[in-house]
């Protein structure tokens, strides 16, 4: 049976898969833009309290958090929801034994290594130190968290889910806020991180409606573990791949670079991040459910791989346009150094919304190895192109951008053909998807831009330019989009109408 067929029979008001699929993706976007604008606002406030070298120190602590906890991934959720079986009740002791021993041991190997890291980074062992043993309690508090929130996801209940991660980033953005008006300086940061994860884990356990023993079945371990064993291969990969960058810019050239890097980076990729993490807590679940089915995985693919490039695109290249007068208006002159940067960053972001498909398929078809091959020849990208871009044609941040940029486009045609054979898909359809909204996209991004430096050699306020760029790319978009509907039928009203069924 078809996706289009299976759509027809389930959506309707009895909780079916497809209904629940959609409405749970509504509520992974408020989730995801909820703590997204959050974020946004905590950004602006503390970039106007603290300088791009405090920013700097929290991303050294950062690094070493990410690694630990990518050297260490177990998989453990992935494997619960990937499992076909509707009750795993029985995996929750084992699952909270390890998430605990785990937690001890990235807080302990956090402490640890504070002393050589500011040696590594060239800081002050007074500085890191502290910050990051204050950092560590972050994920030892998240290691507490009741395992039978898994089906939050599993069973597509977002609106749980919703709850779950705006408690934290409520928390995070309150603190931080809070701690910087009393002391602006890093340790708001700090403070901010640890207390979101400790109101995560108390509201895990007042939303979840199952409760467990604490327990400990070897068997069921390495059942767990087993699955994840590629999961944590990828994470491996996608910490040299994703945070490799951060590591070179702190270490050869500065903390402060590190700083402007990073937020560059957070601003740049908001939107494919938005879209990451919606399709791989939406999309991975429902795979699972039909996983047998291909014909219904392909279909579910496509309409994936349209929504994903229809929100991103527009959005990159919106970011883009904008960059300039955002970062005078909101961040301030301090922070003019990331602009080009993040512009370069947006593209990187570009080639994620086309590549985010790819990664819950193979989850869900039991072939997370793909992942971590794919990694291996983005990794090698950047390696091969960093330092020769950063530091002998001496380009600096705008360097180190463009080997992510080039790293990100060495993913797409492996995976490409991977996902083709997989699925059995049309390499004219993994083409063709994504084009109509890039072209409304760019048609966007040049009017709006247009716009923008007309209004700026107009009247010379950064706030009027961003406001009318902003404008003029919401109206001028779905114009574009429309009329490209109108003419070709690329499949538009078509998910409109899906989407308002589902709801």
């Amino acid at each position: 049976m078809g996706l289009r067929s299976l759509l027809r029979r389930l959506v309707s008001t009895d909780g079916s898969l497809a209904s629940r699929t959609v409405i749970g993706g509504i509520w992974v976007a408020m989730t995801n833009g909820g703590a997204r604008v959050l974020q946004l606002v905590m950004l602006v406030v503390l970039a106007r309290l603290l300088s791009p070298e405090e920013f700097g120190l929290m991303g050294i602590a950062l690094l070493v958090i990410a690694a630990l906890t990518r050297f260490s991934q177990l998989g453990l959720d992935q494997a619960l929801i990937q499992r076909p079986e509707e009750n795993v009740d029985d995996y929750f002791g084992t699952v909270w034994i390890l998430s605990i021993l785990r937690a001890l041991v990235i807080g302990g190997a956090a402490f640890l290594s504070a002393p050589y890291v500011a040696d590594f980074f060239g800081e002050p062992r007074a500085v890191i130190v502290p910050l990051l043993s204050l950092i560590a309690l972050g994920p030892i508090a998240r290691g507490l968290e009741n395992p039978a929130a898994v089906y939050f996801e599993k069973d597509l209940e977002f609106h749980k889910q919703f709850l779950l991660v705006v408690s934290r980033a409520g928390t995070r953005v309150t603190v931080s806020i809070g701690y910087a008006l009393y002391d602006p300086s890093v340790y708001a940061l700090a403070y901010g991180y640890v207390a979101g994860y400790t109101a995560q884990t108390v509201f895990s356990y007042i939303l979840a409606d199952r409760w467990f023993r604490p327990s400990f079945d070897l068997e069921k371990a390495r059942e767990l573990i087993d699955y994840g064993k590629w999961l944590m291969g990828s994470g491996i990969l996608s910490y040299l791949y994703g945070e490799g960058d951060d590591v070179f810019v702190g270490r050869v050239l500065s903390t402060q670079a590190l700083g402007y890097y990073q937020l560059a980076y957070r601003l740049s990729n908001a939107p494919a991040t938005e879209v990451a993490q919606t399709i791989s807590k939406v999309v991975m679940p429902a795979y699972s459910k039909i996983q047998d089915d291909i014909p219904a995985v392909r279909e579910g693919f496509r309409r994936t791989l349209r929504l994903s490039t229809l929100v991103a695109f527009p959005l990159g290249i919106g970011i883009i346009a904008v960059a300039d007068p955002f970062v005078a208006t909101f961040l301030g002159s301090q922070w003019g150094p990331m602009v080009l940067p993040m512009q370069v960053l947006t593209l990187y972001g570009l080639l994620r919304a086309l590549r985010t498909p790819a990664a819950p398929l193979f989850k869900a078809l039991g072939r997370p190895d793909l992942m971590t091959k794919l990694q291996v020849v983005s990794l090698v990208v950047m390696a091969v192109t960093i330092y020769p871009l950063t530091v002998t044609f001496d380009l600096g941040l705008v360097g180190a951008s463009l080997a992510v940029v080039l790293s990100g486009a060495a993913y797409l045609p492996p995976a490409a053909i991977v996902t083709r054979r997989l699925i059995d898909e049309r390499l004219r359809t993994l083409v063709v998807v994504p084009m109509y909204p890039a072209v409304a996209s760019l048609v966007m991004g040049a009017v709006a831009y247009g716009a923008g430096q007309a209004v700026s050699q107009a009247v010379g306020i950064p706030a009027v330019t961003f406001v009318v760029t902003t404008l003029v790319g919401m109206v001028v978009y779905p114009a574009v989009l429309f009329a490209l509907e109108w003419q070709f039928d690329f499949g538009l009203n078509e998910l409109i109408r899906q989407v308002r069924q589902g709801i």
